[in-house]
């Protein structure tokens, strides 16, 4: 069984108004039109299942990638507008296909009441399973404690939060400029630390001890650099204010496999850090190379040196669990 966690779709209708913000755009030639190209087919549900199938992937989380909101700073109302489009789409698609897809909602957070109320209209009328949030809220920590009032809502619903890195205002080495895309490359997994570094170290973890935190890109730095952050100085302080040590915070965060191809070496040190019970199959579709990425992530996962339950788990079985999906993909009560 096969459950991929990071799957993003960008509607029809969504995409014609990103396009309006230079941001994303259908993949040209080169791809280097638009910052996040990506190939329109992304929304044929048919087209998926072809993929699906191909890849012998049993069923999609279906998420809109988080950077849709990049742009729309100054118009709150419009990015809230995005999101329900976007969330409508996928229900429709869960609604259509309920072995093949699950939803996952984009909730943006800068206007905390306007959240609340997507969270319970994506949980309760849509039966999504988890949501999605950006690893900064245009440039605010997302361990904020105006936002308290999210993570106590989704404790109570019991569901994960995808966190999905986006921009973050920086240097001018790290811009987007020359087709480099630094800030995106290597910018986003540095993001995804400090949202994670930050929900530690606030105490909001702490706080909402059964929050579950889905990281994409494995974690972005923390299993490379877990030894900076568990020794020394900062993680004795650190276990003076919250009572208990850096590391048993670990438990509530999850990575996801979306390393763009076989890197059996970063999967083994993402599983040293997660263990085989918090590492789900991700493949980022459909950007990069799609099918590639795909194809080699897998064969990435199946040449780790773990046992093969611990396969099974990482390729479906954590996500079946996290989700609260039965053995036959069916939802659950």
């Amino acid at each position: 069984m096969i459950i991929d966690f990071s799957s993003h779709i960008i509607p029809p209708d969504v995409g014609k108004i990103l396009m309006k913000k230079g941001y994303y755009g259908p993949l040209d030639q080169d791809g280097s039109k638009w910052q996040f190209p990506y190939p329109p087919e992304n929304s044929d549900p048919h087209y998926r299942l072809k993929v699906m199938e191909r890849f012998e992937i049993d069923m999609q989380v279906l998420s809109p990638t988080s950077p849709i909101l990049l742009g729309f700073e100054k118009e709150p109302k419009e990015a809230i507008r995005i999101c329900k489009l976007s969330n409508d789409y996928i229900a429709k698609l869960t609604n259509k296909y309920p072995d093949k897809f699950v939803g996952c909602a984009l909730i943006p957070l800068f206007d905390v009441e306007s959240a609340l109320d997507e969270v319970d209209r994506a949980i309760r009328e849509l039966g999504f399973r988890c949501v999605t949030i950006a690893t900064n809220q245009y440039g605010k920590g997302i361990d904020s404690a105006e936002y308290h009032p999210f993570y106590e809502k989704i404790a109570k619903y019991d569901v994960p939060v995808f966190l999905h890195p986006t921009h973050w205002e920086s240097y001018p080495l790290v811009d987007m400029e020359y087709g480099w895309k630094c800030l995106q490359i290597f910018g986003w997994p540095f993001d995804t630390t400090q949202a994670v570094w930050r929900l530690i170290c606030s105490g909001t973890l702490k706080k909402f001890p059964t929050l579950k935190i889905v990281t994409h890109h494995l974690g972005g730095m923390f299993p490379y650099f877990v030894r900076r952050v568990t020794i020394g100085v900062v993680a004795q302080n650190l276990q003076k204010i919250l009572g208990e040590s850096v590391e048993s915070y670990f438990k509530q965060i999850y990575g996801d496999t979306a390393l763009n191809g076989d890197s059996v070496a970063s999967l083994m040190c993402g599983h040293a850090f997660f263990g085989p019970e918090r590492m789900l199959f991700g493949s980022d579709y459909p950007f990069g190379p799609p099918e590639e990425f795909i194809g080699e992530n897998i064969r990435g996962i199946e040449a780790m040196l773990i046992p093969q339950s611990e396969k099974e788990n990482i390729l479906g079985r954590n996500a079946e669990k996290l989700l609260k999906l039965q053995v036959g993909l069916h939802f659950c009560c």
